[in-house]
Order: structure tokens, then sequence, then C-alpha cells
């Protein structure tokens, strides 16, 4: 094609060459009239269109481009250049099923056309199958492998696949190809963060900064983020900072520099980076946002609520502010005023899910189980399914004693999430509450074996192995162990005095009881066993006391009053 363009060209020049000597014999009237030349004919040359064609695209003209470059393919229809041409200017115009069937037989023509199979790749980008898009941009990477985009492109596809190993794969080799250039390197370091290994990333990023990087603020910035993912807030504080010194205008890091400050409880300074950026960015309600919830976090809830609401009265629709001023107003233990802004978010917002979760949670502390249903039910009329609603609707089941119901929301839970541990635990706590004991204890007993450092599961099993007398020194080994993991813990503390109590040790059980009930002043079952205790140890006066302090926590516990009743009649025979 390129000699084909070449002889057109000469031919031309040569037509104006004899056209200029003509005029100028004319002129001096020294040399004849000339011969007549015969032209190629110029309509059958496929060179001809194409050059019409390239000057109707520089005139815009895309119809005339088409029109051209198919006039060209009927006067050489085995060119697969110009078939991928046709293909371009198709793609280009939006045509996307003739521009593939046009490139689909150019790599028939030619299978080692690179270019062909690059726009079968992005074709098959913008129909949606990356899959195809891959395949199409990995063949032309073969045919080519010194071609820098088709490495992002296929390594870009594999990201929003989730095909991580696969993308870490082509950033590899595009390293590979160029060692001496950056980009590889910071895409692989983007796939590390992506597949969460997130070792590998810090170590990509830093090897950037020791080679020498154009933009050292955006590898600080990348590290930052990634030592937030990792809750290493005092790490992402530094290279966010590092960042914003080297940039100031890097409004990313800037940002990513108060969430640093305020996750490590640094509200002042915070506080002050964003005040600072609210002043650079006076329209960005964003940022109004963030002061607002660090006020809300020093409990500075008023001034938090009138900076939302402020925003709320230009953008009364903004979902997001309202969520969070339904937070705070719940967190100044306003439910009435946090309940009102919530109900206001409806269904096809996107905090309406978060919003009906909050809702089900905050009446379910207060024990108002009706609204806690009502919400979560609105939650689950809805496509998205969300283990946490089946969880939370079984928890206010089972606070109703409805643990048949409770048992299915969890089987339910558990579908969608198969390993989560709260879940399972609650649903070996139904099992116990429901009577099956036995059930409970072996989904307890599976938790351990998968999470041996769960202090919930451990202290489950100690505790009910104590209640059926079994196995006790398996059972003081497991609550001791969960003690250790949360020392501070009241209930953790009466399982393991129960169990010093049924293994004879009365006198640890009443010292370990005694800090539990400080721990935890309000559950009648701990006032019951230490009714139990001080019976055991002769000392029936305080035994009462301690069964009337359970049963004014819970007045139906038929056992404490026969218990009570006992002691009672005990009393007056003696007198």
């Amino acid at each position: 094609m390129r000699k084909l363009l070449l002889i057109i060209a000469a031919l031309s020049a040569v037509v104006m060459l004899a056209t200029d000597y003509c005029s100028a014999a004319k002129a001096k009237n020294k040399v004849p009239e000339a011969k007549s030349i015969t032209y190629p004919d110029l309509e059958k040359d496929p060179g001809f269109f194409f050059i019409l064609a390239e000057q109707a695209e520089l005139a815009g003209d895309t119809e005339g481009v088409v029109r051209n470059l198919k006039k060209a393919l009927q006067l050489d229809p085995g060119s697969s250049y110009l078939y991928t041409r046709v293909g371009n200017v198709l793609a280009r115009n939006r045509k996307i099923a003739d521009s593939l069937i046009m490139t689909r037989i150019s790599v028939l023509l030619e299978p080692t056309n690179d270019e062909a199979f690059t726009l079968l790749g992005k074709i098959f980008t913008v129909t949606g199958d990356r899959h195809k898009a891959i395949e199409e941009y990995s063949r032309a990477l073969e045919l080519k492998p010194d071609e820098r985009e088709l490495y992002v492109f296929i390594g870009s596809l594999q990201v929003s696949q989730r095909l991580f190993p696969e993308a870490e794969k082509t950033f590899t080799k595009m390293t590979k190809q160029f060692p001496d250039e950056k980009e590889g390197f910071f895409y692989l370091g983007r796939v590390f963060v992506e597949g969460k290994k997130f070792d590998e990333a810090i170590e990509t990023f830093e090897s950037l900064l020791d080679k020498g990087v154009e933009n050292p603020a955006q590898v600080h910035t990348e590290l930052g983020g990634i030592y937030l993912l990792m809750n290493k807030h005092a790490k992402a504080e530094e290279h966010f900072r590092e960042s914003v010194e080297l940039d100031p205008t890097n409004v990313t890091s800037r940002l990513n520099l108060g969430q640093a400050l305020a996750s490590q409880k640094k509200y002042a300074e915070a506080y002050q980076v964003f005040e600072d950026l609210s002043k650079l960015a006076p329209s960005n309600l964003g940022i109004q946002i963030k002061m607002a919830m660090i006020l809300a976090e020093q409990k500075q809830y008023d001034t938090a609520i009138e900076i939302l609401q402020k925003i709320l009265l230009t953008k009364p629709g903004w979902d997001q502010v309202r969520f969070q001023l339904g937070r705070v107003l719940k967190e100044q233990g306003k439910l009435d005023d946090s309940e009102k802004e919530f109900i206001q978010i409806r269904k096809g917002q996107p905090t309406f899910l978060h919003s009906r979760i909050i809702l089900g949670l905050m009446f379910l502390k207060v024990k108002d189980y009706g609204k806690a249903l009502r919400y979560v039910d609105e939650a689950i009329d809805t496509d998205v399914k969300e283990p946490d609603l089946f969880h939370i609707k079984g928890s206010i089941l089972e606070e109703l004693n409805r643990y048949t119901e409770a048992l299915v929301m969890y089987d339910k839970a558990l579908e969608l999430d198969p390993t989560n541990v709260r879940i399972r635990y609650s649903k070996g706590n139904a099992l116990e509450k429901s009577g099956r004991r036995q059930q409970a204890l072996v989904e307890m007993e599976r938790i351990i074996v998968e999470k041996p450092d769960d202090a919930s599961a451990l202290n489950f099993v100690g505790y009910t192995l104590a209640v059926g007398g079994k196995d006790l020194g398996r059972a003081e080994k497991l609550v001791r162990k969960a003690l250790e993991l949360k020392p501070d813990d009241g209930y953790i503390m009466d399982s393991l005095a129960w169990v010093l109590y049924k293994s004879g040790k009365t006198d640890e059980a009443l010292d370990l009881l005694l800090k539990a009930i400080e721990k935890v002043q309000t559950d009648p079952i701990l006032a019951e066993h230490l009714g139990d205790v001080l019976l055991e140890k002769k000392r029936g006066s305080e035994a009462v006391e301690a069964y009337k302090k359970s049963l004014q926590l819970n007045p139906e516990n038929i056992v404490v009053q026969e218990k009570l009743k006992k002691l009672e009649k005990e009393s007056a025979a003696k007198k």
C-alpha cells in the first residue's frame, strides 16, 4: 500500500510538472503544442480512493470516509489494512456491528495484523464482553510485545473482572519488558492492593520511590491509602503528610490525612486539616460533612447538627447528609429525631439499607421490638440480600423468645455468609435457648476448631459444660482462655465463677462473682449465681437478698421464685 501511495504521489508530481512546462512553452511561443499524455485510470486504483478517504476524514466527512474506503476495498478486496481502516472509522462512529464484521475479515486475511486484534479488543470492551476483549488484546500483544498500552488494557480489564492473579502476571510482564520505566510498577502496586497483598504493594511502591519518580507525591498517596486499609493510621499519616508537603494542591492526600488523624482520635488536628481545605474549596460540601462528623466524635453534637442541617437546606434530597444527621442525633440520644431523619431516606437511595439496619439495632437496644422488626423488614423487602439484616431480625425474634423463627433467619443469613462467626454464634445461642443444647454445643465446638481465639465461643462451651456438670477441667481451661482474651468482660467472669462453683471452689467463685457484678449490674443470671454461691457458703440471708435482686431484674423467673420461697420457709421455720 505504501508503494502504491508513492506511485500516486509521483504521478501527481509528473502531471504538475508537465502542466507547468506546457504553460511556459506557450507563453514564449517557442515550443509547439505538447502531445497528449495518457494518465493512469485513477478510478481503478484503490490508492486513489484511499487518499480521498484521508481528505474526507480531515474535512470531518465521515460518510465520505466510509464510501471511499469501501470503493478502495472493492478494488483491493484482499487488503487487511483497508478492512482495519474501515473498521476503525465505523467504530469511531458507533457502528459497532459493522465495525466488528470488517475487523474480523481483516484478521482472517492477515492473522498477524496486530492493529486488527487491538481494534477487536476495543470493540469487545465497548460491548461489555471483557473476556473476549482480553483474548483479542492478548493476541495483539503476542504479535507486538513492546506495545505498552496493550499491557495496560489487558491488566485493567483483568482487574475489572477481579482476576487479580492474572492482572498481576500481566503487569509483572510489563515491568520485565520495560524495567527502566515506572508505569508498569505503578499498575502492579495497585493490583497488589486490589488483591489485598498489602506487603507486596508497599514493597512495590517503595521501590518506585527508591528508583525516583516524576510524581513522588502520588506514590506517597498510594502508600498512605494502603496503610489506611491496614488500619495502620500513624504510618498512613506519615505518607499523607509527605504527599501534601510535596504537592500542597493534592486534595486527595489532604482529605486522607484528615481521615488518618481522626482515626487516631487526633480530632483537633483533623478538624484543622478539613477547615483549611474548606477555605480552599468552600463549595465542597463533602469537606463540611467530615468537619461535622469530627465534631460529633468530640460530642459537640449541636454544632455538628447545625452544619448538617445547613447543608440539607441547600440540598434537601442528599440522603447521605440526612443519614449522617440521623447518626449524630442517635449518638446524642435523640432517638425520635433520629428516626424522623432516617425514615425520610427512601427505598432506592444509597443509604436506605444502612439507615434501616441502624433503626433496627437502635430499637432492638431499647426493646421496642415492634419498630425494630418493621424497619428491618422494610430493608429485607428489597432486591439487596444482606446477611446482617437476617441476623438482626433473628436477634429480635430471639429476644421475643420466638426461637424457631430466629433460627430460620440465622440460617438465611448463613446462606449468604456461611463463614460468619458472629452469625454462627447467634445460631448456637438460639439453639441453646430453645432447649437444643447438644446442637448448640456442636456448633460452638466447630467455631473453636476454626477460630481457636474466639472468646465468645470458648466461653459458651466452657459454661455449657459446667452447667451440665461435664468435663469441668476442660470447662475451666476454656473459660480461663476466654478471660485472657477479654479480661474485663463481666459475663466471662461469671462463667468462670460458675465453673469454679461447680468444681467446689466456692471462695474463688464468690470473689470472681462480686467482680463480675461490678461490671454487669443489671443481669438477673449473675444475681442468681451469687445467691447460689452464698447459699453454698451458708450465708442464707445474703442469698435471699441476691435472689430478690435477680427477681427485680426478671420477675418471671420461676426457678428463682422457688429458691426464694424455700429459703423464706426455712427462715420462718427457724423462728
